[in-house]
């Protein structure tokens, strides 16, 4: 972790990160994971919060590690 904190790309995955994980708790304070809400009539709010939590971080850990990984 030392080592990406020192160059950008690796400050702004970290980052990208670390946003992910704050917008998963404010969606799970105020309650919407509580809701029974389907979306697209067949995605419960719940699966669909996981799912793009899990992309954000899969995208991220995509475009950092090929095209901006320091050590190829």
């Amino acid at each position: 972790m030392r080592e990406m904190m020192q160059h950008t790309p690796g400050k702004i995955y970290l980052s990208v990160l670390l946003l992910s994980i704050i917008a998963l708790f404010v969606v799970i304070g105020v309650g919407v994971l509580e809701m029974p809400i389907l979306v697209f009539g067949w995605i419960t709010t719940s699966l669909l919060t996981g799912a793009l939590f899990v992309i954000v971080w899969l995208v991220a850990y995509l475009i950092y590690f090929f095209k901006y990984w320091p050590y190829r």
